[in-house]
């Protein structure tokens, strides 16, 4: 699902830096000279769930004011303090909505927008 939605925003003409487990995902966060307009975040990472990121995200002051779009499969699963919550399986036109929506209009990130980064 990851290449799917990576390659659907590409295509919408979004710089997407996917990460495939939760540790790398904040690796990236912490080491990236620019933060994400937005951040997509997968409640059921490997290494390092998407409720460990979401905590260790929040409790960050540089990362803390970054948006996130939380996917989950589990619909009771709605952890405090997200943008939004697409519920699995979700439609293209939902993502890209949701992905707008978070980014102010822009272009979203870990997502960054080709040609310069977009901040909220």
């Amino acid at each position: 699902m990851r290449e799917i939605v990576g390659d659907l925003l590409e295509e919408e003409g979004y710089d997407v830096i996917p990460a495939s487990n939760g540790k790398q995902a904040l690796d990236y966060l912490r080491d990236a000279h620019e933060v994400p307009a937005v951040i997509i975040l997968d409640l059921m990472l490997p290494i390092l769930s998407g409720w460990e990121c979401l905590r260790v995200i929040h409790s960050e002051e540089r990362l803390a004011t970054i948006p996130v779009l939380v996917v989950t499969a589990v619909g009771r699963d709605r952890p405090a303090g997200i943008g939004l919550l697409l519920k699995k399986p979700f439609g293209i036109f939902d993502l890209l909505e949701a992905v707008r929506h978070l980014s102010g209009g822009g272009l979203p990130g870990a997502l960054h927008p080709r040609g310069g980064a977009s901040h909220p």
